[in-house]
Parts: C-alpha cells; sequence; structure tokens
C-alpha cells in the first residue's frame, strides 16, 4: 500500500509512543477504554429518541433527518479532523469536544413549542460535530496502542465501550424515566458522565499531546495523497461490508422500542441481553479471535443475523430473548473481524487513515439508516417493515464478503500482491 506521505517528504521523527506497546491492557489503553465508554453514553441513551419524536408528533421523515442529522456531521467533520489531527495535539480537541457533548444534554429539557424540530436539530448537528472530533482523536490513540498480532482482540475489546453503555443504559432509562419525567431530563443527566471523561484526559495528556506524524511532514500531506491511499487500499468490498453491517445495527437500536410497542416484548431485555451476549463472546473467545476464518465467519454470522432480523419482527413472543440472545453471538464476531481485515490489511503508515475510513462507514450508515426507517414508516410499512430493511442490509454484508473473497483469490492466481 503507497505511504500516507509522499515520497519527497521528510520521514516522520519517531517519538515515545510511535510503537505500539507489547502489552494490549496497557495503561493507556484501558484509560482511553473508560474515557471512550463514558463519552459513548452520550450516544447510547438516544435509544428512545425517535419515540420521544412520535410523543412529540413529529413526522417519520423528520424523525429520519434528526436522528441522522448528528451522524451527517460526524461523518462531514471526521474527514476534516482526521487530517488536521493527525499532525497535532490531541489532549485540547478532547476536552473540548467532552464538554461541548455534555452541555448538549443539559440543553435538551428546554426543547419545546413551535421551535422544537429547528431546535433539535441544531442541538444534532453541535453533538455531531464535537463527537467526530472525539472519535478521530480515539480512533488515531487507539492504534498506537494495540501490539502487533492482537488486532481482532484489541478491536473486540475496545468494542465494549459503546456496548457496555447499551447494556446499563436502556435498562436503567427504563425504569428511571417516569422518576425523571421524561426523555429530555434522561439526556440531561448523562451530562454527569462529562466530569469522569475528563478526568481520564489527565493521566492520557503525555500521549495525546504527541502528534502522529512529525510537523517536518506537513509540507508532503495532500487531499490527492490521501485518496489515493484510500482509493488503492484493497479495502472496497470491507468497507462495503462495514457500512451495510453498521446499517443494520443503527436501525435495529433506534427503532427497537417501537416494535416491541407492537409485539410485547420490552426493549430494556433486548438491549441488556444481545450486549452482555457480545460482551461474554468477545471476552471469551477474544484470544481466538485473530485465528477464525474471517471471511467464511462473517458471511456465516451474515446470515444468521438476517434470520434474527426476520424473527424479531415476525416470530412468537417466546423467541425473543432466544434470538436476541444469536443476534448477540452475530455482533460480537462480526465487528472486530471486518475491524480486523482493515487493520491487518493496512501498513503502520496507513493504518490510522484506512481505520478512519472505517469509521466514516459507520457515520455514514448512521445517516443512511434513519432515513431508510423513516421512509419505510412513512410508507406504512412499520416497524416490522423497518426491521425487514435490516434483514436486506445484512444480508448485503454477506455478499460484499463474498465478493472480497472472490476478488482475493483472483488476485492470488493472477500473482497481484495486496495494495
Amino acid at each position: 500500500m503507497p505511504s500516507l506521505v509522499a515520497s519527497s517528504a521528510q520521514t516522520p521523527k519517531s517519538n515515545a509512543f510511535s510503537e505500539p506497546p507489547q502489552t494490549l491492557l496497557s495503561r493507556d489503553f484501558v484509560l482511553l477504554f473508560c474515557m471512550t465508554m463514558f463519552c459513548n453514553s452520550f450516544v447510547a441513551v438516544f435509544y428512545c429518541f425517535e419515540q420521544w419524536l412520535e410523543a412529540l408528533s413529529v413526522s417519520p421523515n423528520w424523525r429520519g433527518i434528526l436522528l441522522s442529522s448528528m451522524f451527517v456531521m460526524v461523518l462531514i467533520f471526521r474527514q476534516v479532523a482526521s487530517v488536521v489531527l493527525l499532525r497535532r495535539g490531541k489532549l485540547l480537541p478532547m476536552a473540548v469536544s467532552i464538554l461541548v457533548s455534555g452541555g448538549v444534554m443539559l440543553a435538551y429539557p428546554y426543547v419545546g413549542g413551535a421551535h422544537t424540530i429547528g431546535l433539535v436539530l441544531l442541538l444534532r448537528v453541535v453533538q455531531g460535530i464535537s463527537l467526530a472530533v472525539f472519535s478521530c482523536c480515539t480512533v488515531s490513540v487507539l492504534v498506537s496502542c494495540i501490539p502487533k498480532g492482537q488486532s481482532a482482540r484489541g478491536f473486540a475489546i475496545f468494542s465494549l465501550t459503546l456496548l457496555l453503555p447499551y447494556s446499563i443504559i436502556p435498562a436503567v432509562g427504563e425504569q428511571i424515566l417516569p422518576l425523571l419525567g421524561g426523555e429530555p431530563h434522561l439526556f440531561a443527566v448523562t451530562a454527569l458522565l462529562t466530569i469522569p471523561s475528563l478526568l481520564m484526559l489527565i493521566p492520557l495528556a503525555p500521549r495525546l499531546r504527541t502528534p502522529e506524524m512529525a510537523q517536518e511532514a506537513e509540507g508532503g500531506l495532500s487531499g490527492r495523497e490521501l485518496w489515493h491511499a484510500v482509493s488503492h487500499s484493497g479495502l472496497f468490498f470491507v468497507y462495503m461490508s462495514c457500512l451495510t453491517f453498521s446499517i443494520m445495527t443503527v436501525l435495529a437500536i433506534f427503532f427497537m422500542k417501537g416494535l416491541c410497542s407492537i409485539t410485547g416484548a420490552h426493549p430494556a431485555c433486548f438491549f441488556t441481553t444481545y450486549t452482555l451476549t457480545i460482551i461474554l463472546v468477545r471476552l471469551v473467545g477474544s484470544n481466538r479471535l485473530d485465528t477464525l476464518p474471517r471471511h467464511k465467519i462473517t458471511m456465516l454470522c451474515s446470515a444468521l443475523l438476517a434470520c434474527c432480523m426476520l424473527g424479531l419482527a415476525w416470530g412468537p413472543l417466546w423467541a425473543f430473548i432466544p434470538l436476541t440472545l444469536l443476534y448477540g453471538l452475530g455482533l460480537g464476531l462480526l465487528y472486530p473481524l471486518l475491524a480486523a481485515m482493515v487493520y491487518d490489511r493496512s501498513t503502520p503508515t496507513t493504518r490510522s487513515i484506512n481505520s478512519n475510513v472505517m469509521m466514516a462507514t459507520f457515520d455514514s450508515s448512521g445517516m443512511f439508516a434513519p432515513i431508510i426507517g423513516g421512509l419505510v414508516m412513512y410508507e406504512g410499512f412499520g416497524y416490522r417493515g423497518v426491521f425487514a430493511a435490516t434483514a436486506v442490509s445484512i444480508s448485503l454484508c454477506g455478499l460484499s464478503m463474498l465478493a472480497d473473497k472472490l476478488r482475493l483469490a483472483r488476485w492470488k492466481r493472477q500473482g497481484i500482491q495486496l495494495p
């Protein structure tokens, strides 16, 4: 794969943090894990966002737009941040982004009246920008904390930073919502998590102050070279798998409470069951993830998840928990294997930018999925129709993996080396 920095540019200087540590669970990895888990709670609490908008009589189309608007900002501004922050320290951007996200959460109880849609849209846009900055910094630091040969295990463990909030917040939120007086107050309560998040920045400060690329190389980085690194990575079908896989998960997260309102199931049971299943799978099997046949397992998981989505929508109520367990099993294996493909098929120079492109596919799913869900609802197919769309999406994930496997086999026959 071509280098991210042009050959005419100077080679970046080495620094204390240029080489990954030998131990995965290093101090910096654990601190980054905890801080990201607290900040991801600002996203997990929106499991009830769509139902709140429905209670405010917001139309399905606008519900989809408001849900996706935050992820549109993440998608746009992550790319800007990934270029700018490669050369600069990340301490100040991360601190500001955490404070802004906390402030946005505190503002939700004051939303209402004739300008509800406009105010919610503004809050989502601001939070999306701050989330883009935070997540870009996190990914760039994360890849420097993962030892060589432990990529799947590293991504599997770090993905718990999103799973743990989803295993706790919906269950707790459903219990305290009546006491708080509604969803906006639940959003505001999560702003308290800005305090431990900011405290985590103090011991992480030395690593966050260190630029990922040396200042001398600043003049050698161009948009053309960035595009060349991405377009010649050989990861197109892997990125498509990431996109379609994430569309399924986003739809399930935002529309599960609505589906449960017509099936009689409990949404808190869904979130707690599947996230705990994923945590168990990744903790117990993390040491073996790097030995699994990645294309075969991802295709099998895609087929399993498609069946789970259809079963949750049309299956009997007694099958809800078993299907949720299988859903958690599929997710527990699929994400770290996709992330590991991107990691292992990148050079140390392009690993950070390719990882950020992977994250951009997840951002894109946050933009497309709510709009797809809103359109399905608008056309009258209801929540069951939304979950039929999730089954189609994850099936496309499996097909993309098949296409990637066939292309690699063809390159091998023709003697073409990976980019």
